[in-house]
């Protein structure tokens, strides 16, 4: 790893690179490393700090779709978040074209992303609890 570390620091030195933004970078090393990759692991190669915004950038890209984070458990290690490149042949956050014009940056539609990303659970499961517990909660102040 400490090899593949100085190799992409001297990409990203390269003139061409210093235009990248954070984003770019990210995804491109995500794309790279189809085992996954932690933030941790992701703010060491990118030297991007603070690691917060690892986070902030790995959940935004989960969120479009473009990557997915799954909880992974490694062998002597804690369980952890790992981002993942997106499955292109098919789409990560399947949405009917009608309702994607509507909800695209919608604050729900933006939390719905990031539970898919965050449990691995699909959209229906997770819309369906919700609204089970939801119309729980409604009859119960009702009564």
């Amino acid at each position: 790893m400490a090899w593949e570390l100085s190799r992409i620091r001297r990409l990203w030195k390269d003139e061409e690179e210093s235009a990248m933004t954070n984003v770019e970078k990210v995804e491109i090393l995500i794309r790279d490393h189809p085992e996954g990759l932690d933030d941790d692991e992701i703010a060491t190669l990118t030297s991007i700090q603070p690691r917060q915004q690892i986070h902030q950038i790995c959940t935004r890209l989960a969120a479009s779709g473009r990557i997915r984070r799954e909880s992974v458990e490694k062998p002597g290690k804690r369980r952890k978040i790992h981002n993942f490149p997106a499955d292109t042949s098919q789409p990560i956050f399947p949405i009917r074209p009608a309702a994607q014009a509507s909800s695209n940056g919608s604050p729900w539609s933006v939390r719905l992303h990031a539970l898919v990303a965050a449990t691995g659970r699909n959209e229906v499961d997770l819309l369906d609890e919700a609204l089970r517990d939801l119309a729980m909660k409604v009859l119960k102040a009702s009564a």
